[in-house]
């Protein structure tokens, strides 16, 4: 929301200054190109982003980054069907090398916390076996008695050790079907994070074939401002209109919720209302809100970050976008993991 719309400020700004159309006297800002146009806003920016966004989550950035780079020859696929765009061999080649130096780079990137966490979790085993030895319990679950450890067995101990064994074993059956449960929401969550990874390049690469195909005639700044201004706008409609149910939730719950004392057994405890537990915790903003605890530094930083990323990213991109075939554009525009390779030295310490 705040991206989208500071961009457009900017694109805005730029198109008094540099104008709409490139040529003065021809009628570009047709009903068809401007809806077109939203459209690709919609599917390229709104649903695209939050497709990705949620693969992401589900996912995380591996198994996003080898999805994404579908994207390329989806673009390409489509620059053929909708604009008899043709690509030779070189050009594919070079597609397949550009996906592969991303994939490596962006896998390796990844590839250094699983294995620190699986090396933390071949010490626990280790540590856990151990212990069992020390206790006297041997790896196949019988009894050991080490010299150090030995005592005298009374009936009270061996009827102790049988509760103790019947309630490990009762552990044991919920812990496996609580494993089982985990695994089938797990495959559930990777269906659910493929299937919004894969629309999200299906959209992403509509989009970019709707924006050249019906943005022909139009600055790059015109291009960007019906695109991310649109986004905007609905992105600040959506976020007074779930603003506005927030606040008739509380108010409800502030009605029904009754106030004072409530008697727990021989103690009063105060009943505090929602507004003042909301204030006694500080609680993290909601996806449709902007966060209320960053510096005027933080913001500067990130406005910085939107006028790098969201306003000349797609003016470049756009502008590419008309004097290349539409696979090379989109391809050209993925390689940004290769550029951060550069930045991870001077920001990071790494090299």
């Amino acid at each position: 929301m705040y991206k989208c719309n500071v961009a457009s400020i900017g694109f805005i700004i730029m198109c008094l200054v540099r104008g709409f159309a490139i040529s003065a006297g021809e009628d570009v800002f047709t009903v068809t190109n401007v809806g077109y146009l939203v459209l690709s806003s919609t599917l390229g920016i709104i649903v695209g982003d939050v497709l990705w966004l949620e693969a992401l989550r589900l996912l995380g950035a591996k198994h996003v980054i080898v999805i994404d780079s579908l994207k390329p020859f989806a673009a390409a696929i489509l620059g053929r069907l909708g604009l008899d765009e043709i690509l030779k061999a070189p050009a594919w080649g070079g597609m397949v090398l550009t996906v592969i130096g991303v994939g490596v780079v962006a896998w390796e990137e990844q590839r250094t916390t699983p294995m620190q966490e699986n090396g933390s979790n071949e010490t626990n085993i280790a540590q856990t076996v151990e212990a069992k030895h020390r206790i006297g319990f041997s790896n196949d679950g019988e009894d050991i008695v080490h010299p150090d450890t030995a005592v005298e067995l009374s009936d009270e101990n061996i009827g102790n050790t049988e509760e103790h064994s019947s309630c490990n074993s009762k552990q044991q059956l919920s812990t496996e079907a609580t494993n089982i449960d985990s695994n089938i929401m797990e495959r559930k969550q990777y269906r659910r994070g493929y299937l919004c990874a894969i629309v999200n390049v299906l959209a992403d690469s509509l989009g970019s074939l709707l924006t050249k195909k019906h943005g022909v005639g139009m600055t790059t700044w015109s291009i960007n401002l019906i695109r991310f201004g649109f986004a905007g706008v609905v992105m600040i409609s959506i976020s007074v209109i779930m603003r506005f149910r927030q606040q008739n939730s509380k108010s409800n719950e502030s009605i029904i919720e009754p106030k004072g004392e409530i008697e727990c057994g021989d103690t009063a405890i105060q009943n505090e209302t929602p507004k003042n537990a909301a204030a006694n915790e500080q609680t993290p903003p909601q996806w449709f809100e902007l966060p209320s605890t960053l510096t005027r530094m933080g913001w500067l930083q990130i406005t910085a970050g939107v006028g790098l990323v969201t306003f000349l990213c797609p003016t470049l991109s756009n502008y590419a976008l008309f004097q290349i075939t539409l696979g090379l554009a989109v391809a050209l525009g993925s390689i940004g993991p290769l550029y951060g390779l550069f930045f991870d030295w001077p920001f990071k310490g790494r090299r």
